[in-house]
């Protein structure tokens, strides 16, 4: 099993600076997704409750990957984590764009 190791403060903050970042944009774009729900809904055709789904299927996820991120963190650190989340949050425009 691997023994803790002491962090700097420096990169204490720097960790907590990136992942207050990460929560920001990903909040951001979470909670303001109802203001386009019509517009999305006129541009597609989908329907509000198509629309309304698929957000809950992504809210859903979100909440369900915490502890998995949360374990993974645990075992290999979380500025490993925090990384692993940047990437997967500047990815996502590009895959969901597809």
């Amino acid at each position: 099993m691997p023994t803790s190791q002491e962090m700097s403060p420096r990169a204490a903050w720097g960790l907590i600076l990136s992942a207050a970042a990460i929560l920001m944009v990903t909040m951001a774009a979470r909670l303001t997704t109802g203001l386009f729900l019509s517009p999305i809904n006129t541009s597609t055709g989908l329907g509000i409750a198509s629309i309304s789904l698929a957000l809950a299927v992504g809210q859903f996820m979100w909440g369900a990957s915490q502890p998995i991120f949360g374990a993974v963190a645990d075992k290999y650190g979380p500025a490993r984590v925090i990384v692993l989340g940047g990437v997967m949050l500047a990815a996502t425009p590009f895959v969901s764009s597809q």
